[in-house]
């Protein structure tokens, strides 16, 4: 694969075939995908609120749906605070540009290309590289069980613990895929954070939450007292607790009513219909549907 490149950025070739490539562009302009493309922006923007950003580093994935050999990411150049739905790059795993914002990060495409080739049932990755989680990084050690919200990743997280630089080669990516296996998040030693699921909510509120536990085991090992650890069979059960799918569908709208407080112009054509635009009513609606169905 040749490729225009400068630093960690590439111009990627459009060689793809001139009728697969517009069957793909077809389908990743469909009201489905555009919404899809609507929450993937909207996801960047809540890792910004959270401080999960830094600078133009970091990068959000997101499976095509319908085209599941392809995926939107970050364009290059742009903060998680400045991307808008209509701004993504889409790109196909051997690393050809189909359509969106011409430059892409080549160590995106790589990461997260091999995480969806690797792992089919991931439609979404997130890596960043917040202060705690790349602080925890370089300890090169799995995260204790010291809260709830850290027993979501226990036995569910891997540590890569060999960094060679800048993911530059495509070659680098295969160790990170290996110690990560089928589990939903991975500390890269010396690097950041990996979390990835089958749905954009998860992914990104596991990497919340991932980079909280990072900031509760620096905190604690702060104090350089004996660390009580939730025992095992009590963690695995907080795991489950909270890895259940209909987690999500509740969170994740306050999340998004908190972000649309402060900015919408992440969906700068209003491709997500005003009637599903999350609202604090909507929610209250919605919980009050299921109270009365259990009754």
């Amino acid at each position: 694969m040749t490729a225009t490149m400068t630093g960690d950025m590439r111009i990627l070739p459009t060689t793809l075939d001139s009728d697969e490539q517009r069957r793909v562009l077809e389908i990743a302009d469909t009201p489905e995908a555009r919404k899809w493309k609507v929450k993937l922006a909207a996801g960047y923007r809540l890792l910004s609120k959270y401080g999960l950003d830094q600078g133009i580093a970091g990068h959000v994935s997101a499976r095509v749906p319908g085209a599941p050999d392809y995926f939107w990411v970050n364009p290059f150049g742009l903060q998680f605070s400045q991307v808008t739905a209509d701004q993504l790059a889409l790109v196909s795993h051997q690393g050809e540009l189909i359509g969106g914002w011409p430059l892409v990060n080549y160590a995106a495409f790589c990461i997260h290309g091999a995480i969806h080739q690797a792992r089919p049932d991931v439609d979404c990755a997130v890596h960043t590289h917040s202060p705690a989680g790349s602080a925890f990084s370089a300890l090169n050690i799995p995260l204790e069980p010291l809260d709830q919200v850290c027993c979501s990743f226990f036995e569910d997280h891997a540590v890569y613990s060999e960094y060679d630089g800048v993911v530059a080669d495509l070659d680098q990516t295969r160790g990170m895929v290996e110690a990560l296996g089928d589990n939903r998040a991975l500390i890269l030693a010396n690097h950041g954070l990996v979390t990835c699921a089958k749905t954009i909510e998860q992914a990104i509120i596991d990497m919340i939450d991932f980079d909280r536990s990072c900031k509760i085991n620096l905190l604690a090992m702060s104090t350089g007292r004996t660390l009580q650890r939730v025992p095992p069979e009590a963690a695995r059960q907080a795991r489950q607790m909270q890895i259940v799918p209909t987690r999500w569908p509740f969170q994740w709208p306050n999340l998004i009513i908190e972000l649309n407080q402060q900015t919408q112009d992440y969906d700068p054509h209003g491709w997500l219909p005003s009637d599903e635009v999350p609202t604090a009513k909507r929610l209250r609606d919605a919980l009050e549907r299921g109270r009365a169905s259990r009754q």
